[in-house]
């Protein structure tokens, strides 16, 4: 219990501190002096096809007691980002050659682990001061070279049968020159090589002037026994201010990202304009007709959307305390998902901590369930709902509940796969208590508030005996509309939901908060327009059951994000099936949020529509 409690204050320290992290680089003092040494950090073992995660002491080289893990965070330590230090030796503007790391005996389970990571293409991490090194290619034979800033450096290859070990790495540093002896650290680039050392005597070449000659070495294969690890440090002068280093890194600014985006906010465009022309044309004319027809005390027979107007804000039939609680949660997490996407946008979170997205989206879901236990609160009350404890508790339970028990079973693949992002049991337990005793009272507040304040207000009555509703035109039927409704959506946002799914899965730095703010809201304006489409002509087919409707049409894209998540899934070629079912779990909780969000803000704005229309005609 002592272990448990001082995880909570640990991990509630840490999402509160994360509030105060503006731009690193403002706050602390990156330079280094002449000679200084800079840290060289190892973070997780990463792959795109087996996706699960492991620590760098899984590769047990150089394991010395100076190997120290690195401060954690609340989103490494969720996501499984674990640093290490390591007993690379790099001391500023002091170039070295040929420096031995380690002298490795290879045992027959050391060599079935590094051939098992090999097959599955994983890659290692290495940090300084906070930049992730870019991988340099260089190819013998043509004498070029390139680099790719996102997979990391490879452990080794495999070349007609036969594995092989990049036991010799290349540091390439680039540092950019403050005043005469203090230097920033803007680019950080490794070279991976593959040297057979004659034993415990390096054999990589010991001055600058003829590293390529390393390429020309016999490569070291993978094989029991002692193989010698080294390394060279070189130290390059560059012009890149330290306020850009991380230009490399934002693939987001490539030109099919920015068409992309021009083509979707078109497309939303247009299909405002159209939804907002054809209602107004519709709505005025109906309207007026309509108003003058019983100013003239004429028989209006015609069964349409006027006509409903004592059954259109009757309760949904089923499910009242659900789908208020759906409604709430939606709320809950769209308030969540707009401060983080603000403070991403103001400069809170930048990319030397890729985690504090997740730390302030956990904070600011616990602080916003005030807002979720309001509005679902509204709503149950509004439906003829009484307890609003009941209410609270199922609030609280849904969502949370959902995400718990599906992280829970992820976690528990993890720890049986021996992952680093496999977390303790204390530290779940820990979240388990940030929830009882943040988010829950907040929910609890808000639903008292809610049941206390004014009662939504409707500008016609609601009949007592419900009318008959008549048959309708297949095509209005939501079981085949929302098919058209999900896959406009969908086309609004797909080019972002590509370059998240990068960042998510294929390590990519992801930087363009305002872009995706603006995509969010212009993905959640169509799906209400949809939404609102939609009710709109079932109401012309005295179709007033719309509620659920509304809330299932704002979903209907997460049909399109499933496939398409199982397309991506193809496409990274993931190897094992732990990595398949995790990987399927985190979209299927993605796909839940997608749901609980459009869904919210469709019935929203389908809510203010309709108060609108029906507050313009005569009603007796």
């Amino acid at each position: 219990m002592k272990k448990i409690s001082s995880n909570f204050l640990n991990i509630l320290t840490l999402i509160l501190s994360q509030l105060f992290l503006i731009n690193a680089n403002k706050i602390f003092d990156y330079s280094h002096a002449r000679g200084s040494r800079l840290n060289i950090v190892a973070g997780p073992l990463s792959s795109r096809r087996a996706i699960i995660p492991y620590g760098f002491t899984k590769l047990n080289i150089c394991n010395s007691k100076r190997i120290k893990r690195v401060e954690d965070t609340l989103g490494e330590l969720l996501t499984g980002n674990k640093y290490y230090s390591t007993d690379y030796i790099a001391k500023v503007n002091e170039d070295t050659y040929c420096n031995i790391l380690c002298y490795k005996n290879f045992s027959e389970i050391d060599v079935n682990v590094f051939r098992k990571l090999i097959q599955r293409i994983y890659f290692s991490t290495l940090v300084v001061d906070k930049l992730p090194a870019g991988l340099i290619r260089y190819n013998n034979v043509t004498k070029q070279s390139s680099i790719k800033y996102f997979d990391g450096i490879p452990i080794g290859y495999k070349f007609k049968d036969q594995f092989y070990l990049y036991n010799h790495l290349q540091f390439h540093i680039l540092l950019n020159k403050i005043d005469k002896d203090r230097y920033n650290v803007v680019g950080f680039n490794i070279l991976p090589m593959s040297i057979e050392h004659d034993g415990a005597i390096p054999k990589c070449v010991n001055n600058g002037e003829s590293l390529l000659q390393n390429f020309d070495k016999p490569p070291q294969p993978l094989k029991q026994g002692k193989i010698l690890f080294t390394y060279d440090v070189i130290f390059e002068y560059s012009d890149i201010p330290f306020a850009s280093r991380w230009d490399h890194y934002k693939i987001s600014r490539s030109p099919i990202h920015f068409t992309g985006i021009i083509l979707s906010e078109f497309l939303v465009g247009i299909s405002t304009i159209f939804v907002i022309y054809l209602l107004n044309k519709n709505v005025r004319k109906d309207i007026d007709t309509y108003n003058y027809r019983v100013s003239q005390f004429e028989d209006i027979n015609e069964y349409d959307w006027k006509q409903v107007a004592g059954d259109v804000f009757r309760p949904p039939r089923i499910n009242k305390l659900l789908l208020s609680s759906l409604i709430g949660t939606g709320c809950q997490l769209l308030s969540m998902i707009g401060i983080t996407l603000f403070l991403a946008v103001i400069g809170f979170m930048n990319p030397e901590k890729r985690n504090n997205i997740l730390n302030i989206g956990i904070l600011f879901f616990c602080f916003c369930g005030l807002i979720g236990g309001y509005v679902a609160a509204i709503f149950y009350r509004f439906w003829g709902g009484q307890s609003w404890i009941r209410l609270s508790i199922f609030t609280s339970v849904l969502f949370p509940g959902t995400l718990l028990f599906g992280y829970m079973n992820i976690n528990i693949i993890l720890t049986m796969e021996k992952s680093n992002a496999a977390v303790n049991f204390s530290d779940i337990i820990s979240l388990f208590i940030l929830w009882i005793f943040c988010t829950f009272p907040l929910i609890l507040i808000g639903s008292f508030f809610g049941f206390k304040s004014n009662h939504i207000n409707i500008p016609c009555e609601i009949n007592k005996i419900p009318s008959f509703i008549p048959e309708k035109p297949w095509y209005l039927h939501y079981k085949y509309i929302t098919f058209v409704t999900g896959l406009i959506g969908f086309a609004t946002i797909f080019i972002e939901f590509h370059f998240v799914m990068g960042a998510l899965w294929k390590h990519e730095i992801y930087f363009l908060a305002s872009f995706l703010g603006i995509s969010i809201f212009m993905f959640i304006l169509v799906m209400g327009e949809m939404s609102v489409l939609v009710v709109y002509y079932n109401l012309c087919y005295g179709d007033y059951n719309w509620w659920w409707k509304s809330f299932v049409i704002g979903a209907s894209p997460v049909i399109y994000f499933v496939l398409y998540s199982l397309i991506y899934c193809f496409y990274l070629r993931i190897s094992t099936f732990s990595a398949l079912v995790i990987y399927l779990g985190m979209m299927s909780l993605i796909s839940v949020m997608v749901i609980l969000v459009c869904g919210a803000t469709s019935v929203f704005l389908c809510m203010g529509f309709l108060n609108k229309i029906y507050s313009a005609i005569r009603v007796d």
